[in-house]
């Protein structure tokens, strides 16, 4: 498996667990899938930009690396904006259904042109080396976090 299979392994499951909130009608249970979502969404985006997108910080990809970094932020700004809502209400969801526009055009862009482009820059050994460097930070943000809540 190398770098594009595992982002894409990586969206599947934020699309799937997307699809979870929407087939809810639990409040609880969307809340739950909700938490779960935005810690994807934030290892994920951590994660690649220190790996994958410091890989083609290159003239030929700079501005596809920038934009999806600005599209990182504003998934960021969505997170924040879900999580400073106290109620789990109407316009809970519709923040949350918002975050998943702005992830599903993300998720497109960066399949389509950031992936063609990466493909041109990045030999077959990168890309495997870059899913190894992506999966290992990913581990240990995750053992951070478990270790920071207990």
């Amino acid at each position: 498996m190398d770098i594009y299979d595992y982002l894409k392994l990586d969206h599947e499951h934020v699309t799937h667990l997307f699809e979870l909130f929407e087939n809810s009608d639990y409040s609880l249970h969307r809340k739950q899938i909700a938490d779960l979502l935005i810690d994807e969404l934030l290892l994920h985006a951590h994660a690649e930009q220190e790996t994958f997108y410091k890989a083609l910080l290159r003239d030929e990809t700079f501005k596809l690396v920038q934009h999806s970094k600005k599209e990182h932020r504003e998934i960021e700004e969505q997170i924040k904006r879900i999580q400073t809502t106290k109620k789990l209400d109407s316009e809970w969801v519709k923040k949350v259904k918002k975050l998943k526009e702005i992830v599903d055009h993300h998720v497109k862009e960066e399949e389509g042109s950031l992936f063609r482009q990466a493909k041109n820059i990045l030999s077959d050994e990168d890309a495997y080396r870059l899913k190894e460097l992506m999966h290992y930070l990913k581990m240990q943000l995750k053992l951070n976090k478990r270790k920071k809540a207990a």
